[in-house]
């Protein structure tokens, strides 16, 4: 599965955080399955495209070799209001309430914190970007 993660900006592929650069305005990004017209979120080093469905917010990224159309997969976008959710899937019960306790300023395990930023630093994802979106 891919995730597209917005309040990060990174496409999460492979268990691996990789840098997406966000599009500002309504550029075209394909066709949707439902007949819609899809418009581009953000591009993964020129090579994947991730595009939102603006009839029914589908979201699917687009593989490239550079000009030549490789694969089209469904992305699970994230954002900011189910963000607690996508670490949920990645953290345990555990890691997450310390990292929640850690970025609201409550009592938290030390392990389990520990635990949990070692998990996110090996995918690439910056703890400190997490910690102030939880807060």
């Amino acid at each position: 599965m891919i995730y597209y993660v917005d309040p990060l900006s990174i496409v999460l592929l492979n268990n691996r955080a990789l840098k997406a650069e966000k599009i500002n305005g309504n550029i075209f990004g394909g066709f949707c399955r439902c007949g819609g017209i899809m418009l581009q979120k953000a591009w993964v080093d020129e090579s994947i495209l991730i595009s939102e469905c603006e009839q029914c917010w589908r979201t699917e990224a687009f593989t490239f070799n550079g000009r030549k159309f490789l694969e089209r997969r469904e992305v699970k976008a994230v954002y900011r209001h189910n963000f607690e959710e996508f670490l949920r899937e990645i953290l345990t019960s555990s890691e997450l309430e310390a990292v929640i306790g850690k970025a609201r300023g409550y009592q938290y395990s030390y392990n389990a914190y520990s635990r949990a930023k070692k998990k996110l630093e090996e995918m690439n994802i910056d703890v400190s970007e997490v910690l102030s979106i939880l807060r």
